[in-house]
């Protein structure tokens, strides 16, 4: 079997007192609770992207950056550990029955990796910190190692800074407990240089599919870092001078954590209608209903219906994608009717094949409207989608 030096992060989350719980319980009904605990960090782990390594008792182990690395792999770690606290906290049947705490650390590891079995085996002082960052966590607590808070990067909040005695270790190991989330610093952006080409095409063609009542949609699609965000800003903070009236809805797709695959589509949604997208249930598709009837749809209900699903906040089962394709056409059609609208969609790269399907859809309206798709992607999208090597006006007629 292979051996290959991969630089990871890795999560150790581990039950406090599952000694006593274990004496408290039958073991049915501790075997109960903590195989819900497993299954909820099989699939956080899984949906942020990292590899469930193993069960260790009532302890978790999993790995960011192995077998597949990605360049934000300290951030995934640290967003499925608080992901995976808030679960287990928040489950009726866990809660305060079965509190964790959880260590982070980033660091160099030697994987022995088996692909006959699709197994590996992961030794080094990484692993060895994470766990001893995670023994001296308190319940419900996160702490992370230095490097893991350096290389996540500023949308995190935490705790003055500190060091845990660490056994085995001669230093003590610098560590600070992660409180939450925060709202990245705004960083003074820099005047746009050498893109003033790039940028007037993008307001000609803005203002062709408002003038003319013409759907455009234009791919900007660049390798990362070369400031596709930073054209796309410049244009639109000066569309309220050319077209002050002018709807902005934009859609961001993620490399991990949506479970549903329309998700990105929420804050699309919340855009063109002014419907609180974080509403659930029935109260959403209440909301949607309320607002198609509004603006004239005389199938609301069917439209809301699909709407509400792809969202996931009804039970209806999703089957039939042209009714979902052309439910969310006609909700971008009734927003384009009033007011030229903008949409955007970044980092289509992420995107899924139906969220791709869907895209391309909305751009063959029925109807003659000024609609601007704006779609920010890495070259790798075209391995999937050979044809997005261009933007394109929609078909006169």
């Amino acid at each position: 079997m292979p051996e290959e030096r991969r630089l990871v992060t890795v999560l150790f989350a581990d039950v406090v007192g599952s000694t006593g719980l274990g004496g408290e319980l039958d073991p049915e009904d501790l075997r109960a609770l903590l195989a819900r605990y497993y299954a909820l960090a099989r699939e956080i782990v899984a949906a942020h992207g990292g590899t469930l390594e193993k069960f260790i008792g009532d302890a978790v182990m999993a790995i960011f950056g192995l077998p597949t690395a990605h360049d934000d792999d300290p951030r995934r770690a640290l967003d499925a550990a608080i992901k995976l606290r808030d679960a287990v906290r928040g489950e009726p049947s866990l809660g305060e029955r079965l509190p964790i705490r959880i260590g982070v650390n980033t660091g160099e590891v030697v994987a022995t990796i088996d692909r006959a079995a699709a197994d590996f085996l992961v030794t080094g002082d990484a692993v060895n910190i994470a766990a001893r960052l995670q023994q001296s966590a308190d319940r419900w607590a996160i702490v992370a190692g230095e490097r893991t808070v350096r290389a996540a990067g500023d949308g995190f909040s935490y705790a003055a800074g500190g060091s845990v005695e660490a056994r085995g270790k001669a230093e003590p190991v610098e560590a600070r407990t992660v409180l939450g989330r925060s709202t990245p610093r705004s960083v003074p952006r820099a005047p746009i240089i050498g893109r003033e080409a790039d940028l007037a095409q993008l307001e000609l063609v803005a203002r062709r599919a408002f003038t003319e009542r013409r759907p455009y949609l234009v791919t900007i699609m660049a390798p990362p870092g070369t400031g596709k965000s930073r054209l796309l800003e410049a244009f639109l903070e000066g569309l309220p001078g050319a077209q002050p009236d002018a709807t902005v809805a934009v859609a961001q797709c993620l490399p991990y954590g949506q479970r549903l695959t329309y998700w990105p589509l929420r804050a699309l949604l919340q855009a063109i209608t002014g419907i609180d997208a974080a509403a659930s249930g029935e109260v959403l598709r209440q909301a949607i209903v309320d607002w198609l009837r509004d603006n004239g749809d005389p199938e609301a209900d069917g439209t809301a219906d699909q709407l509400a699903a792809t969202l996931g906040a009804t039970e209806l089962e999703v089957v039939d994608r042209h009714a979902v394709f052309a439910a969310w056409r006609r909700a971008i059609e009734l927003a384009a009717t009033h007011r030229p609208l903008v949409l955007v969609v970044e980092d289509l790269h992420w995107s899924s094949e139906s969220l791709l399907d869907l895209v391309e859809f909305i751009f063959q309206p029925r109807a003659d409207l000024p609609l601007l798709l704006l779609a920010l992607s890495r070259p790798q999208l075209l391995d999937r989608r050979p044809a997005r090597a261009g933007g394109r006006a929609a078909p006169a007629g």
